[in-house]
């Protein structure tokens, strides 16, 4: 219980610091903001490419990992800070930074908002039951953020967006980093890092210890 409690103490820190520096130059701190979080986008890629790489590979040989081990013993937790990371930002970026939303962002955050509830309420209850549902939502919410993503970099897709004038389009990007980092490109990390931490957890639990 103290764990936990120093834990949320240590979120709720973050997000005043956060709001702090936002009130002291909102414009330079989005940017920095933005540019820091696509960094961050490109590290979270990379480890979801190799882990689900590590992960075939144990499914193949059929041996017990040590490292999605660790991540089962704090899958719950893990999902829930991964889920209110996402959660914050996004809304961060809506109400702290005025960028509109646009429908397809909001189908996405339909798949992920719950999560921080489930995540929450599993963890406080050491419930694993929910880790089916978070998988289902994550899948979704995966092929909605690629599809937007592909929009946004340039493929000639059917958009399901508003034609209102006042309404976001959902092909022009809010930003580029790097040259590919999108927004939706964000979510399709933060869903394939839960597809992987929660699929792993469910998939090599049936391996014995012995690699």
């Amino acid at each position: 219980m103290e764990e936990k409690s120093r834990t949320f103490g240590a979120a709720l820190f973050f997000c005043k610091m956060l709001y702090f520096l936002h009130m002291i130059e909102p414009s330079a701190f989005a940017l920095l903001l933005t540019h820091s979080l696509a960094g961050v986008t490109i590290v979270g890629m990379v480890f979801v490419i190799v882990g689900t790489l590590y992960l075939f590979y144990k499914i193949i040989t059929k041996k017990w990992s040590r490292f999605f081990s660790f991540i089962s013993t704090f899958i719950l937790p893990i999902g829930f800070f991964a889920t209110l990371f996402g959660t914050f930002l996004s809304l961060y970026y809506s109400y702290g930074l005025y960028y509109v939303a646009c429908e397809l962002c909001w189908f996405q955050r339909v798949f992920l908002y719950p999560q921080v509830f489930m995540f929450a309420l599993a963890w406080w209850k050491n419930d694993r039951t929910i880790l089916k549902y978070s998988f289902l939502l994550s899948l979704i919410g995966f092929a909605i953020a690629v599809y937007h993503h592909m929009l946004q970099i340039g493929y000639n897709l059917y958009k399901p967006c508003s034609v209102l004038p006042f309404a976001a389009d959902c092909a022009k990007p809010s930003f580029i980093e790097y040259g590919f980092v999108t927004m939706p490109f964000m979510a399709v990390v933060i869903f394939g890092f839960l597809l992987l931490t929660v699929g792993s957890t469910r998939l090599l639990r049936r391996y014995p210890k012995n690699g």
